[in-house]
């Protein structure tokens, strides 16, 4: 599965919205926004790994939500 790189926080939820499955969070995230993406997307089954240099948010089974 490939892995796509988040630039920075905006990038990163905008790719998780998107139902892109694994997103590498490729930058200096702070501890604040780190524990408010944690929060957010655990919550919808998303699980974050340490890779070689960055954390890896991965989403199984993500269902989008309708756009209504």
């Amino acid at each position: 599965m490939v892995i796509i790189k988040a630039k920075n926080d905006r990038d990163a939820e905008e790719l998780l919205h998107s139902g892109i499955n694994k997103v590498e969070l490729a930058y200096d995230i702070g501890s604040d926004d780190f524990f408010r993406l944690a929060s957010r997307w655990c919550e919808k089954g998303a699980r974050i790994t340490k890779g070689h240099n960055h954390f890896i948010v991965s989403l199984k089974g993500f269902a989008i939500p309708p756009n209504d």
